[in-house]
């Protein structure tokens, strides 16, 4: 357009120089007035001035047609649907039009002799200076895709598609550049790509075969299931006609479908097809399938998509999975009959009514009191309460409250605070308060000293406390399980435990029998403990030894499941071979009684009793009573006396 100006300028210029050339002319061919003809020469110099007018009147119309053009040549610049930028060699914005400026959302006054890179995100600034460098050194148009930030810090993508500009100033030169927001075609790009990669995923996972052919039969798409199915790679398939793989029965099926007009494959989408076809694999084997038909317009071609299944396969994973649930019953079934609660093993009708108590009580937060021998494995009998419980997600803290020295029972129970007693050097949280929100198993809860009994029943009855040298009283919410091998009941007449804590702890009693009263799991038991310790140890023994297993039947087990274990433990580590024998068996002589000479438990236990009372004269406490040598508390041993009807 400037250009254009300049031509008419030169016109205009050119014709006053004519006009005046022509005036000299004449002027200097004018005589004296009295030699010229007066009315002559003013008649031309009126005809002069008439064409200088003309002439001036059509400069003015050509001006005011190129400001015209002008004005609209800029609106077409300002509102063309793509922003341009005109960089120099630094990449300093020094033109810009409308759309450009509202691309990057800055008014145009604002953004000349901008640098670009105020709007380059710093991962395509290099990219922009490559560009910029490549445009000035060849100049041929370049093109390259950056990502900008604009004022308000939203994000677009553009493609920047760029040449050189020679300028009027001599050796500068400039960089034009279109500048197109590409965002929405990225997004779309993304989003193509995600679910490309999602039926990927899906044409993968799926155990059916998918092969996908064209109008002339040839395979288009082929899955890994495929594959396996036709026992050849999806390169190979691609390409190929799929007749080569299938019966005639199903070609003419195949080739019909094709023919049905496309209105009438819209209203039926697919087609199954029927019984007793084949298909023939790579390596020539046929095999039955069922399959359906579909038919889909991509990009104006028409697909159709064979979905397929090996009826053998079917049919041997159909027998698999059944043969799985067989054997998932029949193992659902040993285990409920043995590991009925984790580690606890047991099928005798002694255990059976455990394992009732225990599903009863776990389901509410009533406090449960364990008793029974040392050793009948109270401790498995809490966890199992807790893991039945609402409380099983949260933790379970285990006190053995006999191992605890009596000045420091309170501390570990309830806590300290700083200076509360020699040695306190830190505030300390109790066991109570760690088992917040959970179960607090309390082993050997009648070895409690008198004046801790009292402030454990305030934590039973109202659930709060305080921590031994503090005064903050703690609220906490506990489930209670405790343990005691001793007879609190007896306890409590002999005044060494408090009445009202055993009546608190005593709402649901639960009585563990000792092993010599639940024989009939000592099979179960060492099966249990024989496999749990070989696979520990590296070993395989797959047996017992029926002598063996006689040896541990005629044992009375004073140290019940505790003892069993450990003499499997000492047994397994001495077998040498895959089964377990008599002399791995290491029992005390003292303990052994004989089935044929007892007639009931009662009888054994009774028998036992009086020869250890036997051997002691009598004396039931004391380092050298019965009760040392039986390995029980005096207490207990008492009680067992009363009830076996000893004197």
């Amino acid at each position: 357009m400037k250009k254009h100006k300049n031509k008419k300028d030169s016109e205009f210029n050119e014709l006053c120089e004519r006009a005046k050339k022509r005036v000299k002319e004449h002027s200097d061919e004018i005589q004296e007035p009295a030699a010229i003809d007066e009315a002559k020469l003013i008649q031309e110099l009126q005809t002069y001035q008439t064409e200088l007018e003309i002439q001036n009147e059509d400069l003015r119309h050509t001006q005011q047609e190129l400001e015209a053009s002008r004005t609209k040549y800029y609106e077409l610049y300002d509102f063309a649907p793509v922003g341009y930028l005109v960089f120099d060699q630094q990449g300093v914005i020094k033109e810009a039009n409308l759309t450009g400026a509202n691309l990057l959302g800055v008014q145009r006054r604002f953004l000349i002799n901008t640098p670009f890179l105020v709007f380059v995100m710093p991962k395509s600034r290099d990219e922009f200076y490559t560009h910029l460098h490549k445009v000035f050194k060849t100049g041929k148009k370049e093109r390259c895709e950056l990502q900008l930030q604009r004022k308000d810090h939203g994000q677009l993508e553009v493609l920047l598609e760029s040449i050189t500009r020679q300028d009027d100033e001599p050796n500068v030169g400039r960089c034009l550049s279109a500048v197109s927001d590409i965002s929405e075609r990225k997004r779309t790009e993304q989003a193509l790509r995600e679910s490309e990669e999602r039926l990927s995923v899906i044409l993968k996972s799926t155990m059916d075969a998918i092969i996908t052919i064209d109008d002339a039969h040839r395979i288009v798409l082929f899955n890994e299931a495929a594959e396996k199915v036709f026992r050849c790679s999806a390169a190979e398939m691609i390409g190929q006609p799929i007749h080569k793989y299938l019966c005639k029965n199903l070609q003419r099926l195949i080739t019909n479908y094709m023919k049905v007009p496309s209105g009438r494959k819209k209203s039926k989408q697919y087609m199954l097809s029927p019984k007793g076809l084949t298909a023939r694999r790579a390596d020539g084997e046929q095999f039955p399938f069922e399959a359906t038909i579909s038919h889909v317009e991509v990009s104006r071609q028409s697909l159709y998509t064979i979905i397929l299944r090996d009826i053998n396969d079917h049919k041997r994973a159909k027998a698999e999975l059944k043969k799985l649930r067989l054997e998932k019953i029949y193992l659902r079934e040993e285990i409920d009959s043995e590991y009925n609660f984790g580690e606890i093993v047991g099928a005798s009708n002694a255990m059976k009514k455990v394992f009732k108590n225990i599903e009863k009580v776990a389901a509410t937060d009533s406090i449960v009191l364990l008793t029974g021998e040392t050793g009948t494995g109270k401790e498995l009998i809490a966890r199992a309460i807790h893991n039945l419980s609402s409380w099983e997600r949260n933790v379970l803290i285990k006190v053995n409250c006999g191992a605890l020295p009596a000045n420091l029972v309170e501390s570990e129970l309830f806590g300290h605070e700083r200076g509360a007693f020699t040695g306190a050097t830190e505030k300390r949280k109790g066991r109570f308060e760690l088992a917040n929100g959970g179960t607090i198993f309390l082993d050997e809860v009648g070895e409690l000293p008198l004046d801790t009994q009292a402030k454990l029943l305030r934590v039973l009855e109202q659930q709060e406390f305080e921590r031994v040298g503090g005064t903050q009283t703690l609220k906490v919410n506990v489930r209670v399980i405790a343990a005691t091998n001793r007879n609190l009941g007896e306890a409590v007449k002999q005044g060494a435990f408090r009445s009202a804590l055993f009546y608190r702890l005593n709402i649901f009693p639960i009585s563990i029998p000792p092993l010599r009263e639940r024989m009939d799991d000592i099979p179960l038991l060492t099966n249990h403990f024989i496999k749990k310790f070989s696979s520990r140890l590296g070993k395989r023994i797959e047996s017992i030894n029926p002598k063996a297993m006689e040896k541990l039947m005629n044992y009375d087990w004073p140290g019940n499941v505790r003892e069993l274990a450990n003499i499997l433990e000492r047994a397994v580590i001495l077998c040498e071979d895959n089964v377990l024998k008599p002399e791995h068996i290491s029992i005390s002589a003292q303990h052994s009684a004989t089935k044929v000479e007892l007639s009931t438990l009662e009888d054994a236990e009774r028998e036992h009793i009086l020869k250890a009372l036997e051997k002691t004269g009598g004396l039931v406490g004391g380092p050298k009573g019965a009760a040392e040598l039986l390995g029980l508390k005096r207490t207990t041993l008492l009680t067992k006396m009363k009830k076996l009807g000893i004197g």
